[in-house]
């Protein structure tokens, strides 16, 4: 099944380097969450999932995404 997740192939491609799960974010949208703050945490569980950030590069990274 193919779902549009309003966004291009070059942020999903960035996305994805990062750890995003497009099926958890559909999943969190089905249970009453918008499609913006579904993305956030999406994103926040991929740069999370397999370590904390541990580098400044990371961190800021981690802080862009949890600020946004």
């Amino acid at each position: 099944m193919v779902h549009n997740l309003n966004m291009t192939d070059t942020e999903y491609a960035q996305l994805a380097a990062q750890g995003y799960d497009p099926n958890l974010e559909l999943q969190l949208i089905e249970l009453g969450e918008t499609q913006q703050e579904a993305r956030k945490l999406t994103r926040i569980v991929g740069l999370t999932k397999n370590k904390a950030p541990e580098t400044e590069e990371e961190w800021e990274e981690f802080i862009k995404v949890w600020e946004n």
